[in-house]
């Protein structure tokens, strides 16, 4: 059995292992279907990096993706869809580098061995010429993806105002065009030397895995020498000035007043009231702030409202998408009104309801399982952590609310961030003039 509901709370199955070289493993025994998804999370993001070499833990997960000597040419998303793979991806983000890819559960085998390669054998492969290509590729989506969009300024102008110089968190995981063009060779292989460590990765197994399993995580990692997890570095505490700033775009076709405060780091306490808060403010029908600015008012065309907790910090968010002639000062009256009070008892109940539907609703595919695996294995290590997850959100009440509020919404703590777009600003200075 993958998983048991004791008093309507989800356990996962799992069994874990630390192999000699430092490795963590977690097993989650799936047998309804002959697949198997494969995960390895590295404990190494953007907010690992140093000033001036920012973008390095996102170049990895390209360089690691990319067709070292040893795939004969290849590129490891090939070798994997020839086998069968139906899905197989990376991601960066403040706080891990992550792969996986889902495979039959006969060629598992191949999996494992990819995941060696990038472990083991990365330096051996790498040299300048595929440095420069990856350097390219990953200043072009940061143009893709950052740059020339809508409402990409704004991302860039949120993060400038809530840290301060040298904070891990003030520039975007992509990093900085100059810092990423400027990495060497050696810069390079430091990082993957400090940071791709077996005893700093967590590997996590979720499927049909075959009885000989340990056998096969001895063939392919048991040859790795004794690591040890590197030092991540903390920030000390920052306190946020009110923040009030104004970034013209020629992409977006609405003005966007977005407003931001920080938040708790993963776990910490006040998280799960800010999450209820959050989305019981933007719930489409329901929530206050959609109803008011998008219903009554009809002041908002979208209203969005989410927290994001990592390592050393959270923030909360709040973005209202004006629609065309919308009155600016309007909006920031309801918001203000709204962002000074809580939420009733059914809109909690409602918020909660919705975390722990959409909790469940993901236990259905193994990747999601994967997913939520490796989440509490990086910030509690522990392997099953979804139970405990759910019930502190059951714990979340209206005064609890109230106390989240005061404590992390202060408006003498907040950044807004006004997006205008560049053919409404150049209509306001030819009025002007």
């Amino acid at each position: 059995m993958s998983m048991r509901f004791v008093d309507g709370l989800p356990y996962l199955t799992t069994r874990q292992r630390r192999m000699p070289c430092g490795l963590d493993v977690v097993v989650h025994p799936d047998h309804n279907a002959p697949q198997v998804a494969v995960s390895v999370w590295y404990r190494v993001g953007s907010s690992d990096e140093q000033p001036h070499r920012t973008g390095f833990a996102h170049l990895f997960e390209h360089l690691f993706k990319s067709s070292p000597a040893r795939l004969g040419g290849h590129h490891h998303y090939d070798v994997l869809r020839r086998a069968g793979s139906t899905e197989a991806n990376a991601s960066t983000s403040p706080d891990r580098t992550a792969y996986h890819e889902v495979m039959p559960s006969h060629r598992l085998d191949l999996a494992l061995w990819i995941e060696r390669e990038r472990m083991g054998y990365f330096a051996p492969d790498f040299d300048e010429e595929r440095l420069i290509t990856q350097q390219a590729v990953v200043r072009a989506e940061r143009r893709q993806r950052y740059e020339d969009v809508p409402y990409g300024a704004e991302r860039f102008a949120v993060a400038a105002a809530l840290y301060p110089d040298g904070h891990p968190l003030r520039h975007l995981t992509i990093g900085r065009h100059d810092d990423i063009q400027a990495a060497t060779v050696a810069d390079v292989l430091a990082f993957y030397r400090t940071w791709y460590v077996p005893a700093n990765a967590t590997l996590v197994i979720a499927g049909d895995v075959p009885d000989d399993l340990d056998a096969l995580l001895d063939r392919y990692f048991g040859g790795f020498p004794v690591s040890h997890r590197p030092e991540r570095p903390v920030p000390p505490p920052i306190t946020v000035t009110p923040v009030t700033d104004q970034v013209t775009d020629k992409f977006a076709t609405l003005t966007r007043i977005h407003r931001t405060w920080l938040a708790p780091r993963a776990f910490g306490a006040g998280e799960p009231d800010l999450d209820v808060l959050t989305t019981a403010w933007s719930a489409v029908g329901t929530g206050a702030l959609w109803r008011r600015l998008v219903y009554e008012t009809q002041l908002a065309q979208r209203v969005s409202a989410w927290t994001h907790n990592g390592r050393i910090g959270g923030e909360a968010h709040v973005a209202v998408d004006l629609r065309t002639g919308a009155d600016p000062a309007a909006v920031r009256a309801i918001l203000d009104e709204e962002c000074a009070k809580g939420i009733d008892e059914r809109a909690v109940a409602r918020a909660v309801t919705r975390r722990e539907a959409g909790a469940v609703w993901s236990l259905t595919g193994l990747v999601r399982r994967v997913g939520m695996i490796q989440r509490y294995m990086l910030y509690t290590d522990t392997a099953d952590g979804l139970a405990a997850e759910l019930a502190r959100y059951r714990e979340v009440t209206p005064q609890s609310i109230d106390d989240a509020i005061r404590t992390w919404l202060d408006p003498t703590r907040m950044v807004e961030i006004e997006t205008v777009p560049a053919n409404a600003a150049l209509k306001d200075r030819a009025s002007a003039a």
